[in-house]
């Protein structure tokens, strides 16, 4: 009967990631240059989540009606996937930043802060 309590809820208390889980806002700075636009530049807040990823060292993160992302987590809190990295301060609070060079004369970037509500 423990083996039901302790295994048989949605978060697994002795895995590393799940002090992570939870219901975010997150505040997303996008910027972005190309020469035919020009610098787009914008700042938002939005709801989100962060759950298990789809593998044992991945979480997800999803903000904005998005599939979301699975980013490989380390058990030192540090988050990273393709061009974006970044860390948990807490366990309450996520940032990460992403950096591309589409050409050699555009580019995009995006800072992420999510905090645990």
């Amino acid at each position: 009967m423990l083996c039901f309590f302790v295994f048989g809820c949605k978060k697994n208390p002795f895995d590393y990631r799940t002090k992570y889980l939870g219901n975010y806002v997150f505040v997303v700075h996008s910027s972005s240059y190309n020469p035919l636009d020009g610098l787009i530049d914008t700042t938002f807040s939005i709801n989100g989540e962060i759950e298990y990823g789809s593998e044992k060292n991945t979480i997800l993160i999803s903000f904005g009606g998005s599939t979301g992302t699975d980013f490989k987590i380390y058990e030192d809190g540090t988050v990273d996937i393709n061009y974006c990295s970044g860390e948990f301060e807490t366990t309450d609070k996520l940032v990460y930043s992403c950096y591309r060079n589409e050409s050699p004369s555009a580019h995009s970037s995006l800072d992420v802060e999510g905090e645990k509500k």
